[in-house]
């Protein structure tokens, strides 16, 4: 069961074993994978024996030893679009927190040979980015992160217990280069939330990422609340 817990205990891996999902967890996340694809009605597609996709030229934001990844598969004309990168961060950390739950270690991955995924990509569409699964050589490392007050406000006379804690969360969620860019508001009826962040690249991506972490949080917490403006 994915729990704040699980967003504590999950870092970003990026050194893994150099093997395979055994059978039993490639199954068990290929069923998550699915419902995700079916409840958001993304294209994502979990490919195993695949550590081609991984082998870029580059000094930062190598994987190396991961055989398996998620892909996003989009329409060629979407991509980069609002709607879809959104959706993409919110379903691909839904993902990302259930492989966690199971024992597996992932890393967001943008920095990827896309064209050398085993994924099915039909004319017109493309990979938008994948997510890399495996066992990790370490469990990785805490990183760090801006303070609370950095990355929220209250115009509410004072927070509820509740936005503390989602927020905790919302603070450990992981984002392109570390940079956090977001911000929640707990607006002046104590109940509605907005979170603000830069409609490009993959600012919004993040943004479906922290949504994703602070709902599971202020519904774990059982309050009574609602976002702005949905997905």
């Amino acid at each position: 069961m994915i729990t704040v817990e699980t967003i504590r205990e999950r870092h970003s891996v990026r050194e893994y074993d150099g093997g395979p999902l055994d059978q039993a967890e490639f199954d068990a996340l290929g069923a998550v994978v699915e419902e995700c694809a079916r409840e958001s009605g993304l294209d994502i597609q979990l490919v195993g024996d695949n550590p081609e996709v991984f082998n870029v030229i580059a000094r930062f934001g190598l994987i190396r030893g991961c055989r398996t990844h998620v892909a996003f598969v989009v329409d060629d004309a979407k991509a980069g679009g609002v709607a879809v990168d959104e959706a993409i961060g919110y379903w691909g950390q839904k993902i990302v927190l259930a492989a966690q739950d199971m024992g597996l270690n992932t890393c967001w991955c943008a920095l990827c040979s896309r064209k050398k995924s085993h994924a099915v990509v039909a004319p017109g569409k493309k990979i938008r980015l994948i997510i890399a699964v495996g066992h990790g050589k370490t469990q990785d490392f805490s990183r760090k992160t801006k303070s609370v007050e950095a990355l929220s406000s209250v115009e509410c006379a004072k927070a509820p217990a509740w936005f503390a804690a989602a927020m905790e969360a919302a603070q450990l969620a992981p984002t392109a280069m570390n940079n956090q860019n977001f911000k929640i508001t707990l607006l002046s009826d104590g109940k509605t939330v907005r979170i603000d962040a830069p409609q490009s690249g993959l600012n919004v991506i993040d943004e479906g990422i922290v949504r994703c972490n602070f709902e599971i949080a202020v519904n774990e917490a059982g309050a009574d609340w609602r976002w702005e403006r949905d997905i």
